[in-house]
């Protein structure tokens, strides 16, 4: 029988771990002097649409928006050509995270050719990197946080005085006593740099300094007027391209979506009606205690709102993830719940979902299968339960929030690209890891906004064999709010980002299954 422990031990000392890889990206001795470095030729070509985006870079300051999975990172690389194969330079990249990061060292090493490209983050100990002078190399990639701590924590009241005046650069260029080190910045998952963040700071300290940055963003996140006047105080040139440009779109798959209706349990049904009731119940003497406009907020200050939303979380979750995924939950511990989880005892085990992911895994044809769950829980039952079926080398298994450290996480992707045919993974897969090219994807659960959409969706937004269809299944719960939930996101995504897709209902059969192998 598979367990997570097994599973965790296989990541850190199997063929997949990335403990030994990332030793391999650091420097090993000291780097007396700064240094500087030219991409002189890169490993791959440049779609013509990427090209047509890479002549558009020409100021200091420029945002590429482009959708998950339309080659961001290729067109930084042949940016970086450009600008160092006559003039040396400086370059720092920024990434959001361990995993992403150590796969653009890779990158840089392996399609750029800079065999002296390092990978720096906090696994390295602050007064290591000051006897190994690691940041006088010439090509680093880092994470937003390392940077921010080693150059500029010591300025941070300073940048957030700047921060809140019309005249930040000025004000920045005065009071930073130092020259910003590296001539190029390359800020890979942009949007996230806003506001009071490292990453937000450090673009604004190479924009005083006059270093040239390139910003990379999935187009969704580059709508939001905050978002936009922050970015602005940056960058002179965003552009914003759409997966509906006309070239764009010769160079993706047909998208089609197939919604699977399932029937839940008659128990978890009741469960769901009750819990309504309960929350309406809640909802009241909230009204009642503070006010009707207080409903509306995210309140964490008073146990009855904390009890609130608790509530609404679990009946979402229960249907969308299945009564598996919620066994560990200390709302269960409410007065008013004692009946229900009586009922809840019964089901408890079970999860009305999973047979229908097992279904279509067998009745598709498919190189690689992404499955996307809100739940921490579900991830793993599913995961485990795959495991079972086809064995650990063949599925992988990406969860955050304390499940995984972000080394186990990288060693996932690794496994995951090298070798398993199958990942499951929550919302940490959605945005700021380079998951490999998949074909097929399943969603456990719609997506609860937008930008969850898009960034499932661009997971198969690949270029593949023109024949070949970029296939997603999203298993809906009939009789619950799943499929309101799924066409409200759906028409939001089509009327701001003009997001277009094929659409296949998948009506249950009398005799009890779902018979896939009618609709392929």
């Amino acid at each position: 029988m598979a367990n997570w422990e097994d599973y965790l031990e296989f990541l850190n000392n199997g063929p997949y771990s990335i403990k030994i890889l990332i030793s391999d990206l650091v420097p090993k001795e000291r780097i007396e002097f700064n240094q500087r470095i030219r991409v002189t030729k890169i490993n791959y070509e440049l779609y013509p649409f990427q090209q047509r985006i890479l002549n558009k870079i020409k100021d200091d300051t420029f945002i590429v928006g482009l959708p998950t999975g339309l080659g961001k990172t290729y067109i930084a690389g042949a940016f970086l050509l450009r600008e160092t194969i006559n003039d040396s330079k400086r370059i720092l990249f920024l990434t959001p995270s361990i995993p992403l990061g150590v796969q653009q060292t890779l990158f840089a090493r392996k399609m750029l050719n800079v065999n002296s490209a390092y990978f720096i983050s906090g696994n390295i100990p602050p007064e290591k990197r000051r006897i190994l002078k690691v940041w006088n190399a010439g090509f680093i990639i880092t994470t937003p946080q390392t940077f921010y701590n080693d150059f500029l924590l010591e300025y941070e009241s300073e940048i957030k005085l700047a921060k809140s005046l019309d005249n930040t650069l000025e004000v920045l260029k005065n009071v930073l006593n130092f020259k910003f080190p590296f001539d190029i910045v390359v800020a890979d998952e942009c949007h996230g740099y806003i506001g009071d963040t490292s990453g937000y700071s450090i673009l604004l300290a190479a924009k005083a300094h006059g270093s040239k940055i390139l910003a990379l963003s999935a187009t969704p996140q580059l709508h939001s007027p905050i978002r936009l006047r922050e970015l602005k105080k940056v960058f002179e040139n965003i552009e914003v391209i759409s997966v509906e440009d006309v070239e764009i779109r010769s160079f993706v798959p047909k998208r089609m979506i197939n919604i699977v209706n399932v029937n839940a349990p008659k128990e978890l049904i009741l469960i769901y009606n009750k819990l309504m009731n309960i929350i309406n119940q809640y909802k009241e003497k909230i009204k009642e205690e503070y006010g009707r406009d207080h409903i509306k907020k995210y309140c964490k200050d008073h146990s009855i709102c904390i009890s609130f939303i608790a509530l609404k979380l679990l009946r979402i979750r229960i249907i969308e993830n299945g009564a598996s995924s919620v066994t560990n939950y200390s709302i269960w511990r409410l007065r008013e719940l004692s009946e229900i989880h009586d009922i809840y005892k019964k089901i408890l085990n079970s999860n009305h979902k999973f047979s229908s992911v097992s279904d279509i895994l067998e009745m598709e044809n498919y190189d690689k299968a992404i499955i996307f769950v809100e739940s921490v829980m579900a991830a793993k039952q599913l995961g485990l339960m795959l495991q079972e079926k086809y064995g650990i080398e063949n599925v992988a298994i990406l969860v955050g929030k304390g499940e995984m450290d972000m080394e186990e996480q990288a060693s996932t992707l690794i496994h995951f690209k090298e070798r398993a045919k199958i990942l499951i993974t929550t919302s940490v897969g959605e945005e700021g890891l380079d998951i490999p090219t998949a074909d097929l994807e399943i969603w456990l659960d719609p997506p609860s906004n937008p930008k969850k959409w898009i960034q499932r969706f661009g997971r198969v937004l690949r270029q593949t064999n023109k024949d070949k269809i970029a296939k997603i299944y999203t298993i809906i719960t009939m009789g619950t709010h799943e499929k309101r939930k799924l066409i409200g996101v759906m028409k939001k995504v089509e009327k701001i980002y003009r997001f277009t897709h094929d659409v296949k209902d998948i009506k249950k059969l009398k005799g009890g299954q779902i018979r896939l192998t009618k609709y392929m």
